[in-house]
């Protein structure tokens, strides 16, 4: 900025410095507005994520009350026996409670577990005592229901064979001999 001799500043640097400080208060005023908007639009999207998560609460504590109930009705309706027979399941032909299956309640149902379930119904629903399924035999159709790859000598995998094991009633552990 030049100065004249007085300690003014010149009218030409004087109107330059004017329009420089209108034009960065207009660039500040604008920003200040876009930043207002921008701000109010946030408090918007948060006021909108905070009734979508109630929303999402109140459904979840819906669906969980109406699970509880429906459940304590399927409670009520299916009485108190701890056991019950199936009836798309043929009966046990010799087994502890002949005629009649277990109910487990599980906290959720996989793919591999209905697999296990399946192949224990298969060999095990109607069962000789006096000619049990082989565990070998389990094991390969539990091989073949999983997808596992039975071992090089041709054996089932290992993991079959505990799975087998597993599935084999208590009653023919005790009675042959095996140790659990």
């Amino acid at each position: 900025m030049c100065h004249s001799g007085s300690g003014y500043p010149h009218t030409a640097d004087s109107e330059v410095l004017t329009e420089s400080v209108a034009y960065w208060r207009t660039r500040f005023e604008d920003a200040d507005a876009v930043a207002s908007r921008l701000a109010c639009r946030l408090r918007g999207r948060d006021q909108r994520i905070l009734q979508l998560e109630r929303a999402l609460a109140r459904t979840a504590a819906l669906h969980h009350a109406l699970e509880d109930s429906l459940e304590q009705r399927l409670e009520q309706c299916s009485g108190p026996p701890t056991h019950a027979v199936d009836p798309d399941r043929p009966s046990q032909g010799s087994s502890d409670d002949a005629g009649s299956s277990v109910i487990v309640r599980l906290p959720h149902l996989t793919r591999a577990l209905s697999l296990l379930f399946e192949v224990m119904w298969e060999h095990w629903a109607q069962w000789d005592p006096e000619r049990p399924p082989k565990s070998s035999t389990i094991a390969r159709a539990i091989d073949a229901k999983l997808g596992l790859k039975g071992q090089a000598d041709g054996e089932a995998s290992r993991n079959a064979q505990s799975f087998a094991a597993a599935l084999r009633p208590d009653s023919l552990g005790d009675a042959d001999g095996r140790h659990r």
